[in-house]
């Protein structure tokens, strides 16, 4: 109920200006954020690099309503892209498909995204689309497909363990060849599509992730449940899928001691970096995530 109901607040405009206005807020909310621009998403890059681990940068923002945003938003990460491959950094990118005009042009979002990933691949990046709501889960699945029947070799999506339907898309995508991203799932979804107990959503994951480590194309495992990384780890040694052959992934802020600790294992970590003004969303889903997170925003918005 408390993450149905802080996954229903990201949504809420009244409650981002309450709190995106307040400067405790946005303080807390920078253990999960890079900052607000370009330059403070690659700091905070370089510094993970410093310490042995990928980067994948996000350019805060989704569900635009006009062309005009979606544009601005692909100048960002074409942006982004050009200043990764100057600096030669160990760093992808994520894109959600809303934010490149999904829901306002299907056929503006293909085209921006083909701009992204062409970019993309003059650096030698790879493009994650990030998976958003059951809404467009299959138009985020086709969009993968299209842009690889297209000639786009480095695309590959996210896939969230909580809906029903992820494991046929883990084989879907793993026929084309996509490499993917496998989390729990950050979105408030009825039980006619998603799992509603967590037992159901650790097992699926559990079951896509041995999946990918056996027949997908470098599985990006991203999770900061000890069981389950245990349980990968397992499937790997099991399977006899080298550590250079997937990766773990975890988000910026959060258990910063786990990814060290996989690291020294000799296992590749990347850190999702979030960078960009428009944080609300996202920070409200960080939430809704882990209790810990909420207990401490409120300790701090008491104290202030």
């Amino acid at each position: 109920m408390l993450r149905t109901t802080l996954i229903r607040a990201s949504e809420s405009a009244w409650l981002k200006r309450q709190v995106a206005g307040r400067a405790m807020s946005r303080r807390i909310a920078l253990r999960f954020v890079a900052g607000d621009t370009l330059d403070e998403g690659l700091a905070a890059t370089r510094a993970l690099a410093a310490q042995g681990k990928s980067g994948t940068l996000d350019y805060l923002g989704e569900s635009v309503t006009d062309a005009t945003e979606a544009r601005v938003a692909c100048k960002a990460y074409t942006e982004a892209l050009d200043r990764i491959g100057e600096e030669g950094l160990d760093c992808g990118v994520s894109v959600k498909p809303t934010q490149m005009g999904l829901n306002v042009d299907a056929g503006l979002c293909r085209e921006l995204l083909g701009e992204i990933v062409t970019a993309a691949e003059r650096v030698g990046v790879h493009v994650t689309l990030d998976m958003e709501g059951r809404d467009v889960t299959e138009a985020t699945v086709a969009l993968v497909e299209d842009l690889r029947a297209a000639g786009h070799t480095e695309v590959g999506c996210a896939v969230q363990s909580y809906l029903r339907r992820t494991r046929e898309d883990v084989e879907r995508l793993s026929r084309a060849g996509a490499s993917l991203r496998l989390c729990k799932g950050a979105y408030a979804e009825p039980e006619s599509v998603a799992f509603r107990r967590r037992a159901e959503v650790d097992a699926s994951y559990a079951a896509c992730a041995e999946h990918l480590l056996e027949h997908g194309t470098y599985p990006r495992l991203a999770t900061h449940d000890d069981r389950l990384i245990g349980q990968a780890r397992n499937a790997a040694a099991r399977l006899g899928v080298g550590r250079d052959a997937f990766e773990f992934q975890m988000l910026y802020g959060v258990r910063p001691t786990l990814q060290d600790a996989l690291v020294r294992d000799g296992y590749r970590l990347r850190v999702y970096v979030p960078f960009g003004e428009q944080w609300y969303p996202y920070f409200m889903r960080r939430l809704a995530e882990r209790p810990a997170n909420l207990v401490f925003f409120l300790r701090a918005l008491r104290d202030t």
